[in-house]
């Protein structure tokens, strides 16, 4: 029972076109007997263009394209940067699977293209059944993808000679060598990716289905990266997909002769070389079919004869199929491009020729054999089977139309990257502002706290002292977090935000009597800038920790606005910090004193109240003294409470005694009377001390009742006479 055995080329193809989709049909060999028994004729098709595949089919969904072009510094903002780089990535899917719609119509336009003939092959008149239509058999897929670089010789072209025929491949243009080693553009920095690099993945082996999917990626450098995006958003493409089938075929019974001289054979293979070391399998074909033309091969097709239209058969099989060069590269193998062979000269190359093919290489020709003078003859009578090229290749436009009808489509299909946008590097630069010469802060401290991705802060911290040296500063550094990636969040914490608590910590200060001109008030030695128990949250990259926004008040330089005009004039003054209403806040007040000696010193006051919200309010009392003697009296008076505010110098307001406000004391006759007598030295008399005083004073009246009714006892045994300086005011 005769069964469908494969495709034939014996009786020709026939292509169809249907919806824009190309399919290729070849005939069972076997068609004839198939319906001579009453079996349905078979035909097997294979696609004739690909196209990009889509997600759901070959004319659903999606296309399977992506274009991403990216850019990026590399800056100190990115993790992990290189330096500058542009470029692009690149993937698509292409099949040539066909609608089934399309194929079934397809089908049927060949099933009435034929029910009418009696070809050996196509015509189904007799069939009884109607055709079967089946994927011819591949036996191997090659896919390549065309590129967009320069090759190391330049970009890839035919060569064909004078007579029109194609000879090979050379190369023209820019060599990649010289692409690659212009001079820098002036201010251009270092790129980790070259411009011109393309770098294509998927090509080689595909599916052996002919309406599978075969899937392409690629990394672009900046240069073919800016055409691709600029060509598929246009009527163009930028790229050719090639896929090589080896159809497996068989012919017809057939006898095939081949005839020739080896040492002839040779020596064209050698003459055609140009140069050339290796031979692609399109050149050593054209050399065949040209030493066929000039006789030096001889090749003689007969089918069998009881076939119907035999010598035309014949005739596609030798124009139409490889079966012939096949048999032929099957015994040249063995004989001149296997064994040594003999010293000949190669033919010379031109400069602008290469042995290189865009779609590989093949077989090297050998330059030594021993001298054996072989012939050539080829003689076989048989069905044959064997592995025919069929090669198909397209462009991949059709972009410019998609996103044309649905302008959306773009960004599903286009990308745009920018490479500082991910991995950031989130940083902050704190640096600390004091006046360390007056050692009243001690050091300042920074704590930053950024969330993990279950929420909980993570926490740095850095102390800055007065001995840091000229550059202080100190870098937080920490990956920048998508939002969505870590959970339980803290309340209004967005991933550019972190968490500061900046501190102030103060020396202890001096004791007022070792250093009674500059006065600093703690409240708390420890100030904390940033509320607890997390501090403030900020996205500030850059930080200060400030040691006057530790609620400090800084008068000073403070001077007086009077001359003293001798040692018996003093000024006190009392400062106290208030609020802005100029109410106390409750700190102890100091007190400053002037002297003539050291009228020209100045004084300054600082307060520290650890709150980072009071402002520099407060208020001063002035009180001036000249001080009396035993013959003079002595006067104090005090002024009103005078508010100010503001840090820095302070020039005090000495009022003057009779001024508004003012307070005066002064002594009366009678207490300086006293004092005088109080102050006057015991007389020493032969059995003791005296109580008496050392003069005689007048008694005036009234007076002498107020000095004797202290009793004598009591005054003379005093340790220590009262003076007038120390007399309480």
């Amino acid at each position: 029972m005769v069964q469908a055995m494969g495709p034939t080329y014996a009786g020709g193809t026939q292509p169809i076109t249907k919806d824009g989709y190309d399919v290729l049909y070849l005939p069972d060999v076997n068609n004839r007997e198939l319906i001579a028994q009453g079996e349905a004729p078979v035909f097997y098709y294979i696609p004739n263009r690909i196209r990009m595949a889509r997600k759901q089919g070959p004319d659903k969904g999606d296309y399977l394209f992506n274009l991403v072009r990216f850019a990026g510094t590399g800056g100190e903002g990115v993790i992990g940067g290189g330096g500058d780089v542009a470029g692009g990535m690149l993937t698509f899917s292409v099949t040539g699977a066909l609608p089934e719609q399309t194929r079934r119509q397809a089908e049927a336009d060949i099933t009435a293209r034929f029910s009418g003939s009696e070809d050996v092959f196509w015509g189904i008149k007799a069939a009884r059944k109607p055709p079967m239509f089946r994927p011819a058999i591949i036996a191997q897929t090659t896919t390549s993808v065309s590129n967009m670089s320069p090759t190391a010789q330049g970009f890839p072209v035919a060569d064909q000679n004078t007579r029109g025929v194609t000879r090979g491949f050379r190369t023209v243009g820019m060599p990649r060598s010289r692409a690659l080693t212009r001079d820098p553009e002036p201010g251009a920095t270092d790129n980790n990716l070259d411009p011109w690099y393309c770098m294509m993945q998927g090509q080689g082996s595909g599916s052996i289905d002919p309406t599978g999917t075969h899937a392409f990626s690629g990394l672009l450098g900046k240069y073919p990266a800016a055409i691709a995006w600029a060509a598929f958003h246009g009527t163009a493409s930028p790229l050719i997909v090639i896929q090589n089938f080896k159809l497996k075929v068989w012919s017809p019974v057939c006898t095939i002769k081949i005839d020739g001289n080896w040492d002839s054979i040779f020596t064209h293979f050698s003459a055609a070389a140009s140069g050339r070391y290796l031979w692609a399998k399109v050149d050593a074909q054209a050399e065949f079919n040209n030493m066929r033309k000039s006789g030096t091969i001889k090749v003689d097709v007969k089918v069998d004869t009881t076939l119907p239209g035999a010598d035309e058969i014949a005739r596609r099989m030798d124009e139409r199929s490889e079966l012939v060069f096949n048999k032929f590269m099957e015994m040249a193998q063995k004989v001149i491009f296997d064994p040594p062979q003999p010293q000949v000269e190669a033919a010379q190359a031109s400069s602008g020729s290469s042995f290189f093919s865009p779609w590989g290489v093949g077989l090297s020709l050998k330059y030594r054999r021993d001298e054996t003078h072989l012939d050539l003859h080829y003689e076989e009578t048989r069905q044959f089977a064997y592995l025919q090229d069929h090669t198909v290749s397209s462009s991949l436009a059709g972009m410019a139309d998609e996103i044309k009808a649905d302008p959306e489509a773009e960004r599903k299909y286009f990308l745009t990257v920018y490479l500082d946008d991910w991995p950031q590097r989130l940083a902050r630069v704190v640096r600390p502002v004091a006046s360390w010469d007056d050692k009243t802060v001690q050091f300042l401290s920074v704590q930053i706290g950024y969330p993990n991705t279950t929420g909980e802060l993570n926490w740095q911290g850095h102390s800055f002292t007065g001995g840091d040296g000229n550059d202080p500063t100190w870098k937080f550094q920490t990956a920048k977090k998508v939002a969505g990636d870590v959970s339980n969040a803290p309340a209004e914490w967005t991933p550019d935000m972190t968490y500061v608590k900046r501190k102030v910590h103060l020396a202890e200060p001096q004791s007022e009597t070792l250093d009674p001109y500059h006065r600093v008030q703690i409240e708390r030695n420890v100030i904390d800038l940033d509320p607890e128990p997390n501090g403030t949250l900020l996205n500030d990259t850059t930080l200060e920790v400030r040691a006057d926004n530790a609620g400090r008040i800084a008068v000073g330089p403070i001077g007086l606005g009077v001359m003293l005009e001798d040692k018996s004039q003093t000024v006190e003054v009392v400062m106290e910090a208030t609020d802005e209403n100029y109410e106390p806040l409750g700190m102890p007040p100091v007190r400053f004193r002037w002297g003539f000696d050291d009228l020209d010193l100045d004084r300054s006051w600082t307060v520290f109240s650890g709150d980072p919200e009071m402002l520099p309010f407060y208020r001063y009392q002035v009180t001036a003294t000249v001080k009396g003697t035993l013959f003079r009296k002595g006067q104090s008076w005090t002024g009103p409470w005078t508010r100010a505010n503001g840090n820095g110098p302070l020039i005090v307001d000495v009022p003057p005694p009779d001024a508004e406000g003012v307070v005066t004391r002064s002594l009366s006759d009678e207490r300086v009377r006293r004092l005088r007598e109080l102050a006057a030295p015991p007389v020493r008399e032969l059995d003791g001390w005296s109580d008496e005083p050392a003069y005689a004073v007048a008694d005036e009246p009234g007076e002498t009742d107020e000095v004797d009714a202290e009793p004598a006892a009591t005054r003379g045994t005093r340790e220590t006479p009262t003076s007038f300086l120390s007399y309480p005011l």
